[in-house]
């Protein structure tokens, strides 16, 4: 059984206000119109979607510490691309912070 949460509750009574045909169809069949918007809002289940995203990501904060090495090595990378590969260091680990972290509407109350 899908739960709604007070969201997507408010949500779907701002859409019946709004949307005419939406409103005729919760009138003729609201079991069905019901199951049918609470499928709609359902969290990608795919996990290789969250694993190639983490994937991209670690690889690019592995790049950007393969570049900083080899900046040690070599002085001759300007000052303009040490500041753009932190800058993608720090947007990536962010991001991967950002995908791993729990979301606080998922928190069950039960």
């Amino acid at each position: 059984m899908t739960k709604l949460s007070l969201g997507k509750v408010e949500s779907f009574i701002k859409d019946l206000d709004e949307k005419p045909e939406l409103k005729q169809e919760f009138e003729a069949n609201p079991k069905a119109t019901l199951k049918r918007i609470a499928s709609l809002d359902t969290p990608i289940k795919d996990i290789w979607v969250y694993r190639l995203v983490v994937t991209a990501l670690s690889l690019v904060v592995l790049i950007v510490v393969i570049g900083l090495l080899i900046k040690d090595e070599k002085e001759v990378m300007g000052e303009q691309v040490f500041t753009i590969i932190n800058s993608l260091a720090s947007l990536s680990i962010g991001a991967l912070a950002g995908l791993l972290a729990p979301s606080p509407g998922k928190q069950d109350s039960e």
